[in-house]
């Protein structure tokens, strides 16, 4: 898997979340009565949206499983900790699209009063704060792990740099299109990986001198 479908997917992936991104309808305010009305207006959109997101997280398993395998030999520590912080973040925010369904009802409820109040009844639970928390911390850092990883294995330095660039432009979240540019950051740095200079230098291993034969 990480050979026929990992390297395709590395490029892929973050592609369909920043269409994701693009389709669904942004909206006016972080709020929540601004994110209902959002999708009350182009619910169409927001299916869509859904489903591309969907997809994206598919293909980051192999996507990730294919750059912890590229580590695991020269830094086997840097790929455990990159591997299982991005999957466990991706559990969490599969976790969290789980509720895209139910926040579509809520929009199209007649009582948006109480739509807003049942969306931040739920947002508030423990276990949806655990899974942000941990999508926070999981998702974000893991892949950016996984990219010092490999620049400390011989891959070009533009795979942390473009990785970390992305964390840092997203998380700014300063609107539609400069969050776009995060993502399309984050897919450069994903998408490097899929080619030779973003992956481990080749280390050839010494063979062993050969014994001499007892006369």
């Amino acid at each position: 898997m990480t050979t026929s479908l990992g390297r395709p997917a590395l490029v892929a992936a973050p592609l369909l979340v920043l269409a994701a991104h693009l389709t669904q309808s942004s909206p006016s305010a972080h709020d929540t009565a601004s994110e209902l009305a959002s999708i009350a207006a182009a619910t169409g959109r927001y299916q869509a949206a859904g489903v591309l997101g969907f997809l994206a997280c598919l293909l980051f398993v192999p996507a990730l499983l294919t750059l912890g395998a590229d580590l695991r030999v020269t830094r086997p520590r840097w790929a455990a900790a990159g591997t299982g912080l991005s999957i466990t973040g991706l559990l969490a925010l599969v976790s969290l699209q789980g509720s895209g369904p139910v926040s579509q009802a809520l929009a199209e409820s007649p009582g948006r009063a109480a739509a807003i109040a049942v969306t931040d009844a739920y947002e508030g639970l423990p276990l949806p704060t655990a899974w942000v928390l941990l999508m926070l911390v999981g998702w974000v850092l893991g892949p950016v792990v996984l990219g010092v990883g490999l620049w400390r294995s011989g891959a070009t330095p533009l795979v942390p740099v473009l990785l970390a660039g992305g964390v840092v432009v997203q998380m700014a979240d300063a609107g539609r299109w400069p969050l776009a540019a995060g993502f399309l950051l984050t897919a450069a740095g994903f998408g490097l990986c899929a080619t030779p200079i973003g992956r481990p230098a080749s280390r050839t291993v010494a063979s062993p001198e050969p014994v001499p034969a007892l006369s």
